[in-house]
């Protein structure tokens, strides 16, 4: 079972409740413009049908969502559950402004609790969160439970680049550039030190792919993007 050290789980609901203001834009500063293109990627590995019911773990702003439902009309509804309620207000006025407020709903609730039955929801995603859950394993097995059988779970997150020469300068990036950035901009030098270690201690792709399938998911695979900085994981339930 991988768990995470540090910190508890009401830290780290605490801390992106303090960065809430500056979330997005740091987003885009720190990611150099390139977090919403991988959002918008995450759609193509959605499940085939139509009128798809969807999940989003740790919604944050609600992001994924958004950009989710730029895909061809292919969701018909979804909820975002998040447990930063600064996060989910902020993901709230982003929704009446998109006038999705009859297609998207948000609930503060913990992933590894997930409060829906079984077999609710036609795929459930998360981006750049799995990795600040104390308990992966408890959380992908919550992820199992609540999709439909031939359903599938899709994960956005950061990875380390398997190329050394990407990797040193990746991590330098890390390590130097966005604590400080993140500093300056959220005033919080604290939170973006944490996002950071977060990524240089999170498990390899093949451990994640192998947590995945330890917990029911067929068909596991993982696509690298953009140097192997970010990758899609996703996997599905059996029919």
């Amino acid at each position: 079972m991988y768990m995470q050290s540090q910190p508890s789980r009401i830290d780290v609901w605490m801390m992106f409740d303090r960065i809430a203001p500056r979330y997005d834009l740091l987003n885009r500063i720190l990611s150099l413009g390139l977090d919403d293109g991988w959002r918008r990627k995450v759609a193509e590995y959605l499940p085939q049908q139509k009128k798809l019911n969807v999940l989003d773990l740790a919604t944050g702003t609600g992001d994924l969502l958004l950009a989710l439902f730029s895909n061809e009309n292919k969701i018909s509804s979804a909820v975002g559950l998040d447990m930063s309620a600064e996060m989910l207000a902020i993901a709230q006025k982003k929704i009446f402004k998109r006038n999705l407020r009859d297609s998207i709903s948000f609930v503060r609730a913990d992933a590894a609790q997930i409060p829906f039955p079984e077999s609710s929801f036609d795929a459930v995603t998360i981006a750049f969160g799995i990795r600040n859950v104390p308990d992966i394993d408890i959380t992908l097995r919550q992820m199992y439970r609540v999709l439909k059988p031939s359903g599938r779970v899709v994960i956005l997150e950061f990875s380390l680049p398997e190329n050394i020469v990407m990797k040193t300068l990746f991590l330098l990036y890390l390590r130097i550039f966005v604590p400080a950035v993140g500093a300056v901009i959220s005033g919080d030098y604290k939170a973006y030190r944490y996002l950071n270690k977060t990524v240089e201690t999170f498990l390899g792709r093949e451990e994640l792919c192998q947590a995945m399938r330890n917990a029911g998911f067929i068909n596991v695979n993982v696509v690298p993007m953009t140097f192997g900085v970010a990758c899609i994981y996703y996997g599905d339930k059996l029919a």
